[in-house]
């Protein structure tokens, strides 16, 4: 009965459409590009620096939030399910934390320019020029 649940989460994401969504930093943050495995890297707190050292600090929406699964389905390629079994798996086995989960793209934004070292998305055509947007390569 959970597999029939699962399926039937995964088939309702599927359907919806994709809006764009951009990869979008503190102006501070030294990074012009990231490939595909660092930024899944960082979004699963596996990497906790940027390159010049600076702690990295990730803002992500809830998992229900259509921002954040066309997010984490175009740029880390995976469902948000996996990514909050990832954040669980961590901070219950004591090796990571979760990301700071923000109520709503205006939240993102203002987190993002208020915290240097920060990473997080926003839909493309709603960010500011006060913020950098990454560049994403394969690796």
């Amino acid at each position: 009965m959970k597999c029939v649940k699962w399926l039937c989460y995964c088939l309702i994401l599927l359907a919806q459409p994709l809006n764009a969504v951009d990869v979008v930093v503190h102006p501070a943050v030294s990074a012009e590009q990231l490939s595909s495995a660092q930024l899944r890297a960082i979004f699963s707190m596996r990497q906790s620096r940027w390159p010049d050292g600076t702690a990295i600090r990730v803002f992500v929406l809830a998992s229900d939030d259509s921002t954040h699964l066309n997010f984490s389905r175009q740029r880390l390629q995976m469902f948000p399910y996996q990514l909050d079994a990832i954040w669980n798996r961590q901070r219950f086995s004591g090796i990571g934390s979760f990301p700071t989960q923000l109520a709503s793209e205006q939240e993102m934004q203002q987190a993002l320019q208020d915290n240097e070292g920060a990473i997080g998305y926003l839909s493309t055509g709603n960010i500011p020029a006060t913020l950098k947007v990454i560049r994403l390569h394969e690796n």
